[in-house]
């Protein structure tokens, strides 16, 4: 007779046989799926700030801030 690990062990081997299956199935499906959508990018703004910094001996760092428009189709 098997013993309860014998079981145990051919029930988890089974199952990831299963899932390795479906996972290359998910893979297959998707792979050769052709991914470009048209996309628009406008930048409307662009600032820059002399800041001071902190963590050096009385420095300036710059700080930028970029204001962009991003429009793409990603539901086709």
């Amino acid at each position: 007779m098997n013993t309860v690990l014998s079981r145990a062990n051919s029930l988890f081997a089974f199952s990831l046989s299963v899932m390795a299956a479906l996972t290359f199935g998910c893979f297959v499906t998707t792979a050769f799926k052709d991914r470009r959508v048209p996309v628009d990018i406008h930048v409307s703004r662009v600032m820059l700030k002399n800041v001071d910094d902190f963590t050096g001996p009385r420095e300036r760092s710059d700080l930028g801030f970029v204001t962009f428009d991003l429009s793409a189709d990603i539901l086709a």
